[in-house]
C-alpha cells in the first residue's frame, strides 16, 4: 500500500513538473521572440492617360515599398534592424538600367535596441527609430500617412504629409520609458553635435545629398528632444506630446540650395506638440481623435512663425466576425503672416489639406480574405496676388490576399489613381496592377 502510494505521489510530482514545465516554456515562447520579415510591394503593370506604359517602378499598395527586418524581443532586452529598397532601383528589371540609381537604392529604416534593468518601469531605447506609443494606428485595413500636420510642400509640391518633424512619433536619438502605474512618461534626447563634427556631418550629408562635395563650417549646435506623457483611463488612453528639433540656419540655407536669397536668423526649431485621445470603451469599435500643431520658430526677433495645424480622426470597426472596417481623416491648415520667413504664405495667404480614407478586409476562408480601399487628398494653397494651388489625388484599389502558409501571404489586385491641378479636364489617371509579397518567422 505505501508502495501505491508512493508511486501515485511522483506521478503527481512529475505532472505538476510537467505543467511548470509547459507554462515556463510557454512563457519563455512568450518573451523571447526571433522575428524575421520581408515585405515586398511593387506594382506589376502601369500605364496612364498619357500613355506612359512602366512596370516595377513604384511601390503599389504599400508606400513603404519593400522592406526586410530582423528583431529580438525578450524580456528584459530587445532589438531591431530593417532595410528599405527604393522600387525606383527595380527598374533594371524592364531593362532600364541606366535609370536604375535615380534613387536611393538602400535606406536605413531602422536599428535600435533597448533594455529593461529594473522590470517594467524602466526602459531604455537607443538608435534609429519612431515611437508612436500613446496614439492608436487602426489603418489594418489602409494604407495610411501617419497622424499629423500636413505642410506646404517643397519645391512647388502642393503638400508634404506628415514626416518626422509634423507628425506624432518621437524618433531616433535616446529614448527612456518611466512607467507610474496608469502614467508613462517617455523623454527623447537626441545626440548633440556642436563644433567640428557637426560641420563634418551636415558637410557628408549635403555631399550625398547633392553629389559633388559640399564643405560647411559651422560652431553651432545641432539638438533634438522631445517628450511624451500617455494615461490610461480605463475606457481609453490620453496622450500629449512635445518635441523640437534645432537647426543652425547656415545649414539650412545650405540644404534649401539659394545662397543668394538666404533665409534670416541663425537657429530654427522645428516644434511640434499636440494631445490625443483613444477611446476604447465600446466592444469592437476604436476611435482616435487628436491635434498637432507645427511651428518652424525662428530665433530673428524681426520674423512671423506660421503655425500649421493638422485635426486627425481614426476609428475601426469589427462588430461582424471576419469583417473589419477603418477609416482616418484629417483637416490640416495655416494661415499666411506678413513676415514669414519661409516666404510661404504671406499676410492674408491660407493653406489647407483635407485628407480621406476609407477600408475594409473581409475574410473569406482562413487562408483568403479581400481588401478595398477609397481615399481622397484635397489640397488648396491660396497666396492672393501670387496665385492659388489646388490638387487633388483620387484613389480606388481592391486586393486578393492569400495566405499560403503561416509564414507566407501573397496579394495582387488592381488600382486606380486620378490627379490633378486645379482643373479636372487635365486630371491624369493611371492604372495599376499592384502585387505584394509577406514572408515572416
Amino acid at each position: 500500500m505505501k508502495n501505491k502510494f508512493l508511486v501515485l505521489r511522483l506521478m503527481a510530482l512529475v505532472s505538476v513538473a510537467s505543467l511548470y514545465a509547459q507554462e515556463d516554456d510557454l512563457k519563455s515562447d512568450q518573451k523571447d521572440k526571433l522575428s524575421f520579415e520581408l515585405e515586398f510591394n511593387a506594382s506589376l503593370l502601369s500605364a496612364d492617360s498619357e500613355g506612359v506604359v512602366d512596370s516595377m517602378v513604384d511601390s503599389g499598395f504599400n508606400e513603404d515599398g519593400t522592406k526586410i527586418g530582423l528583431s529580438y524581443e525578450g524580456e528584459l532586452w530587445g532589438a531591431s534592424a530593417a532595410l528599405k529598397f527604393g522600387n525606383e532601383n527595380l527598374r533594371f528589371l524592364s531593362g532600364e538600367i541606366g535609370e536604375m540609381f535615380a534613387g536611393p537604392s538602400l535606406t536605413l529604416d531602422e536599428l535600435y535596441g533597448w533594455v529593461k534593468p529594473f522590470g517594467e518601469h524602466l526602459k531604455f531605447s537607443g538608435g534609429i527609430f519612431s515611437n508612436t506609443d500613446g496614439v492608436a494606428d487602426y489603418t489594418d485595413d489602409i494604407d495610411d500617412f501617419g497622424m499629423g500636420a500636413f505642410v506646404f510642400g517643397e519645391d512647388g509640391e502642393p503638400f508634404s504629409e506628415p514626416t518626422e518633424h509634423t507628425n506624432t512619433a518621437l524618433v531616433n536619438g535616446f529614448l527612456t520609458d518611466l512607467l507610474f502605474g496608469p502614467v508613462t512618461l517617455q523623454v527623447l534626447l537626441a545626440p548633440n553635435y556642436s563644433g567640428e563634427s557637426a560641420s563634418e556631418l551636415v558637410s557628408g550629408l549635403l555631399t550625398q545629398m547633392t553629389g559633388t562635395e559640399q564643405t560647411i563650417t559651422t560652431k553651432q549646435r545641432f539638438l533634438r528632444i522631445g517628450g511624451r506623457i500617455i494615461a490610461d483611463l480605463g475606457v481609453g488612453t490620453v496622450s500629449a506630446l512635445f518635441k523640437t528639433s534645432q537647426w543652425p540656419m547656415k545649414v539650412v540655407n545650405a540644404v534649401e540650395g539659394d545662397p543668394n536669397n538666404p533665409y534670416p536668423g541663425l537657429t530654427v526649431n522645428w516644434a511640434t506638440f499636440g494631445a490625443y485621445f483613444d477611446f476604447t470603451a465600446v466592444e469592437n469599435v476604436g476611435i482616435s481623435v487628436g491635434y498637432t500643431g507645427f511651428l518652424p520658430l525662428n530665433n530673428e526677433s524681426d520674423v512671423d512663425n506660421v503655425l500649421y495645424s493638422g485635426i486627425d480622426l481614426r476609428a475601426t470597426w469589427t462588430g461582424i466576425e471576419g469583417l473589419s472596417i477603418s477609416t482616418h481623416n484629417n483637416i490640416s491648415f495655416a494661415q499666411g503672416a506678413e513676415k514669414d520667413w519661409m516666404g510661404i504664405l504671406g499676410k492674408g495667404a491660407s493653406f489647407f489639406t483635407l485628407y480621406n480614407a476609407v477600408g475594409a478586409t473581409k475574410e473569406l476562408t482562413e487562408q483568403f480574405s479581400v481588401n478595398a480601399e477609397l481615399a481622397n487628398i484635397f489640397s488648396k494653397t491660396d497666396n492672393g496676388d501670387a496665385g492659388k494651388i489646388e490638387y487633388d489625388n483620387f484613389a480606388l484599389s481592391a486586393k486578393f490576399i492569400a495566405k499560403v502558409t503561416e509564414n507566407a501571404a501573397f496579394n495582387a489586385g488592381l488600382r486606380l489613381d486620378i490627379e490633378s491641378y486645379g482643373d479636372a479636364a487635365d486630371a491624369l489617371s493611371t492604372f495599376s496592377i499592384p502585387i505584394g509579397i509577406v514572408l515572416s518567422f
